[in-house]
């Protein structure tokens, strides 16, 4: 998504641009496939704690140990698909103030 005119800008950087927006675009890309589908996460997540409360009908130990195992794996799992999207962001941000910085930057 080049905003500004790079023609004045040398080969060389004008590549790294296209590079860091061929980057960027996929690294967006990617961080919007997960969004979209974030509302499945969470009903995957509380299904299985679901299924945890559920061993309850097995007995109560296996209710016990079924319901703490699957909110320290739903907890676990939803806490790294934060991390990831909080990491795709970053990525993303760096891609784009990295492509600030080579249009502003004076090359001789």
């Amino acid at each position: 998504m080049p905003s500004t005119d790079d023609t004045a800008l040398p080969g060389e950087v004008r590549e790294r641009i296209a590079q860091y927006e061929k980057r960027a675009v996929r690294v967006e890309s990617t961080l919007a496939d997960y969004r979209r589908r974030m509302p499945l996460y969470r009903r995957c997540f509380a299904g299985l704690v679901l299924a945890g409360l559920a061993c309850f009908g097995i007995g109560w130990l296996s209710g016990l140990w079924g319901t703490v195992s699957s909110i320290v794996i739903s907890g676990g799992g939803y806490a790294m698909l934060l991390t990831r999207l909080w990491e795709l962001q970053a990525d993303v941000t760096s891609t784009r103030d990295e492509i600030a910085i080579l249009r502003h930057r004076k090359m001789a």
